[in-house]
């Protein structure tokens, strides 16, 4: 691997690193992430996010799925970077994107503002040069022959006005000749007979010379009209000719033709008299100045483009039929346009936007309805404001990051597991949002549903979930979702329906319950988690756990009452315990030992 190879690596590790310290955007708040933040300490205005807020979480940088709650390493031996999430107090409820301030500088991030300005739209195309066509002239004979004495070598030789361009051996034109000559005393048969030349292509100096020769010539000769160019040959001397024969077509180079090719958007404001330049790669830096001549009514149905002919003066001829050029057509100036600069729009298949600053280090995707380009210059029709400012520099990093979470968010929403059971509140904590259920089996809600055993735990609550008229004791429906392994989040509280008098309490517990022999409460049968919070006052560990085998109870991160007399002053977030935990007699688990490990467990 060579010195550039490694060079290109590194730089791209770099960036890799940044972008996953800076870029963060809306993502599910799951209710360990929400109970950690609202156990946070004192210093929480000195977060690293925008306004000193505390992340959401933290995870690896090359891992977006190792997560945890504090700073620490992740098992490649990074360190973890913050998760800032969506806008709380001090941030920004429009931001898609909240990046560190720090991360904004080094990654090169710049805004400029919206403003209104004349936009001049130039629309620059290319075609080919090609001849005046309104110059082209046919020539044929207008009586039988053979073509003699042809001074035309080739398409593209020059003719000078009056210059022979071949004679014609025609018997028919001799008598035409005599027949002039011969009526001399005759003033009307005269008239008559040279009409009759000039029906064959003599001209009024013809036939004047004719007149002074006194006699009929055996050879016709044709004499260039002007000062043209050859652009095609039909005969050859020596060939039998009939009227109807094309001998050669003469062209002016005076004035040349610019066929253009204009795309569906670039035809507005197309109008004949719109003034163009026009350059050409033969002669760089020259420019030949023109309008456009006409504008084709139709489009063409194939390519879907509007035809444009374009007129320039050639008079040094330097221009030549069948160069490749450049044009550009000067549109009217619109007026007073609300512009962006062109490089902060991104355009897509379903349409433009631009990446907005709303704050710092916020920042929102909002799609804009874009018309003209004039310059660097893009005028803005829907979608932007005066005044606003917009990402000229890292945009395209920060759509692709809002795009990428907001479609990673859509495929978690449809596919989420979910259930619902019956259940009593047995206790909340409206500023942790958490809440401890005594509940019955969880029904799956669909066919990818969620499924859990009756018992008594701790869930998170969701962000937009109102508990205010909760309360302890009540009987209710929940609904319960799993977005991820281990976090269990209740969705929706309402009244669970009224039991008739008849039909008995849905049990919370199975019944009957076999007796099973409890196992002893060695270190080989307790189970590994990790301290989540810890609730001294109410005797309550929240723990993020494996799987309980003696319960048959999946890993989960729910809150254990534990027994008395076990001391929870010595226990923080984020130690690794082992327990051992019991179904009571009313269904309620209870820790009944626990014991710290040395390694924290991750």
């Amino acid at each position: 691997m060579n010195k550039r190879t490694l060079g290109l690596a590194a730089l791209l590790l770099t960036i890799g690193a940044g972008v996953g310290y800076g870029l963060a955007t809306y993502g599910p708040a799951t209710h360990e992430h929400k109970g950690a933040a609202g156990m946070a300490s004192a210093d929480r205005d000195a977060g690293p996010c925008v306004g000193g807020r505390a992340p959401e979480y933290w995870v690896a940088p090359m891992d977006a799925s190792y997560r945890r709650d504090a700073p620490g390493k992740s098992p490649m031996g990074m360190d973890l970077v913050p998760h800032c999430g969506p806008a709380g107090p001090g941030g920004d409820a429009r931001a898609d994107v909240h990046i560190a301030p720090q991360v904004v500088q080094n990654l090169g991030i710049r805004s400029m503002p919206v403003r209104r300005m004349r936009l001049s739209s130039p629309v620059r195309a290319t075609g080919t040069v090609g001849w005046d066509e309104d110059s082209l002239q046919m020539i044929h004979t207008r009586a039988e022959g053979w073509l003699e004495q042809f001074s035309v070598a080739a398409a593209g030789d020059d003719v000078a006005a009056g210059q022979p361009m071949y004679a014609l051996f025609s018997p028919k034109l001799s008598a035409a000749e005599a027949e002039f000559l011969a009526a001399r005393g005759n003033a009307r048969l005269r008239d008559a007979a040279a009409a009759r030349l000039r029906a064959l292509g003599y001209s009024d100096a013809q036939v004047e010379a004719v007149a002074r020769r006194g006699s009929a010539a055996e050879r016709q000769a044709r004499l260039a009209p002007a000062d043209l160019t050859v652009v095609a040959l039909g005969a050859r001397q020596g060939q039998f000719v009939q009227p109807g024969t094309h001998v050669l077509t003469l062209g002016d180079l005076s004035r040349v033709w610019l066929r253009l090719q204009l795309p569906q958007s670039q035809a507005a404001g197309m109008a004949p008299g719109l003034p163009a330049e026009v350059t050409v790669a033969a002669y760089p830096g020259q420019t030949w100045s023109g309008e456009v001549e006409h504008v084709y009514p139709t489009l063409d149905a194939a390519t879907r483009t509007l035809g444009l002919r374009l007129v320039f003066d050639n008079a040094d001829r330097r221009l030549r039929p069948g160069m490749f050029a450049t044009a550009v057509i000067h549109r009217p100036v619109a007026e007073e346009a609300l512009v962006v600069p062109a490089q902060a729009v991104i355009r897509t298949g379903a349409g433009a936007r631009v990446v907005k600053a709303v704050g710092e280090g916020a920042f929102a995707v909002v799609p804009v309805q874009i018309g003209h380009a004039g310059g660097e210059q893009v005028q803005i029709l829907e979608g932007l404001q005066p005044g606003e400012m917009v990402v000229t520099s890292g945009q395209f990093l920060i759509d692709s990051e809002a795009n990428v979470d907001a479609e990673t968010l859509r495929l978690r929403a449809a596919q989420v597991p979910a259930g619902e059971a019956e259940a009593t509140i047995r206790g909340i904590d409206r500023a942790a949002r958490t809440i401890r259920l005594e509940h019955g089996p969880f029904r799956p809600a669909g066919a990818e549903g969620m499924s859990m055993p009756a018992m008594t735990m701790g869930f998170g609550l969701a962000a937009d979930l109102d508990v205010r008229n909760v309360r302890v004791g009540e009987h209710v429906r929940v609904r319960v979702e799993n977005p991820e392994p281990g976090v269990y989040t209740v969705t929706r509280i309402a009244p669970a329906p009224e039991r008739s008098a008849a039909q008995p309490p849905v049990p919370t517990s199975p019944t009957p319950k076999p007796s099973v022999p409890k196992s002893p409460a060695g270190p080989a049968a307790m189970t590994r988690a990790t301290v989540v919070a810890v609730d001294g006052e109410h005797g309550v560990l929240r723990l993020r756990h494996a799987r309980i085998e003696s319960l048959q109870m999946p890993p989960m991160t729910m809150g254990f009452a534990v027994a008395e007399g076990i001391d929870l002053q010595g226990f923080a977030p984020g130690d690794a315990v082992r327990f051992h935990v019991e179904r009571q007699d009313d269904g309620t688990l209870r820790i009944t030992r626990i014991m710290a490990t040395q390694a924290r467990d991750d």
